[in-house]
């Protein structure tokens, strides 16, 4: 009987518990970083000085920039009455933005409420100044946060970490009631984030789009991505490549691909590596600890996306770590012009690629199997087999190449002796 009661209790408890599982599983868009990719840097997802969002919130270090929130707060609003509007807004978000987190938020109604209305109107107004400051409009000196550079460098960071994140439709919300004037758009405030053409954030921006993204760092991931999406949509060359990876740069290099900095253009996508004539273009890349950052979280937003979906960044990552196995490989880049330094050695360089691609995860229709392909081919013609293991084996070091030299030159001139001793001989004869 009590084995009957306890399997009834059981049964009621997971009753109770499916419609509330089913409700959230189907809309998580905000979670925390998987342990396997959290333990390669674990730096690189944590806030510096900032916390948006309930995950990081209230953590010693980042406390100093609440003050900016009020600021931005009081700034905005100024009277009670145009608080309580927005109050009202979000109250009225509340239930959806919470089912946009794929864990349980410890925060009552108010505790969350006021944490996305400071978050969100933070956002705004930063946005606003950050694209603003460098036209005139706001003034560096004195400015709390824009006087200095490295307070900016790090809100920047901070802001595109995959666990530092309020839905999106919160900050477009406070943006529609805040824009009085009518004279700006919102993805203005989203284009000097992206570094991108102001028609891709259109674009991404789009309302009835289903793929919309739902944070900020997603509506950038996206906004970068486009213009090679676009590429990918309208190509039909892609061949097939049996071989899932390529050969280091300077095996490429010795068997007679030569690297070339592809040149920048507003249709020209940071993404967009391409092989012809054994030139393998590629967009010059920055290595920096900022880059590193967000292209972890980047990854980091790729491996929670539905498994169709493609993983731009996370297939260009792997092409990468195919690349560079070795410092030598990324003093090969570095040479011609492919990759910007801005760590200091070669040997740097590639321990942020050899970070990056540990446990990036390629999309099931990875974006340059047709360059690998191509590559995979032209390094197995025989001719250039027999020309890279030369190159490995022969002339490997300056001595053999001089050595090789000489030998070449004796030999002519032993040539050139015999021809004139042949011809002295028929001249006497």
């Amino acid at each position: 009987m009590l084995e009957v009661s306890s399997s009834n209790e059981l049964i009621v408890n997971i009753d109770q518990m499916l419609p509330e599982f089913c409700d959230k599983a189907s809309t998580p868009s905000i979670h925390r970083v998987n342990d396997c990719l959290r333990n390669t840097n674990e730096k690189a997802y944590d806030p510096m000085i900032i916390s948006i969002g309930p995950l990081h919130q209230g953590k010693p270090h980042l406390k100093a920039m609440e003050q900016h929130k009020m600021r931005y707060l009081k700034q905005l609003l100024g009277n009670s009455s145009i608080f309580c509007t927005y109050l009202n807004t979000i109250r009225n978000m509340e239930q959806t933005a919470r089912d946009f987190y794929s864990h349980e938020i410890e925060l009552d109604t108010n505790q969350f409420v006021k944490m996305l209305l400071l978050d969100g109107i933070f956002i705004i107004e930063f946005l606003r100044e950050y694209s603003d400051v460098d036209g005139g409009g706001i003034k560096r000196d004195g400015n709390p946060i824009f006087g200095f550079e490295y307070v900016v460098s790090h809100l920047l960071r901070d802001l595109m970490l995959f666990e530092n994140q309020i839905p999106i439709f919160v900050v477009e919300a406070l943006f529609q009631l805040s824009n009085h004037n009518n004279n700006t758009e919102f993805k203005d405030l989203i284009w000097p984030l992206t570094k991108c053409s102001k028609k891709d954030v259109a674009s991404a921006l789009l309302p009835n789009d289903a793929t919309r993204p739902k944070h900020l760092l997603g509506l950038v991931h996206s906004v970068k991505c486009f213009s090679f999406a676009q590429l990918r949509s309208h190509s039909n060359s892609a061949k097939r490549c049996e071989k899932k990876n390529i050969n280091s740069a300077t095996d490429l290099k010795e068997a007679g691909i030569v690297f070339k900095k592809k040149a920048k253009g507003e249709d020209c996508s940071w993404l967009d590596i391409t092989f012809e004539n054994r030139t393998l273009y590629i967009p010059e890349l920055v290595i920096s600890d900022e880059m590193e950052s967000l292209f972890k979280n980047m990854i980091a937003y790729e491996f929670y996306l539905p498994g169709s979906s493609p993983k731009y960044v996370s297939d260009y990552v792997y092409f990468l770590h195919c690349l560079v196995s070795n410092s030598k490989d990324a003093e090969v880049l570095r040479r011609y012009g492919v990759i910007s330094n801005w760590l200091g050695g070669d040997a740097r360089v590639y321990e942020v690629i050899v970070r990056l691609g540990t446990h990036a995860f390629k999309s099931r229709r990875f974006s340059y199997e047709g360059v690998f392909g191509s590559i995979n081919e032209h390094c197995g013609r025989k001719w250039n087999k027999w020309i890279a293991v030369l190159r490995r084996h022969h002339f490997n070091n300056p001595w053999t190449v001089l050595s090789l030299f000489a030998a070449v030159v004796l030999l002519a001139v032993s040539i050139v002796q015999m021809v004139f001793a042949v011809l002295s001989f028929y001249k006497k004869t």
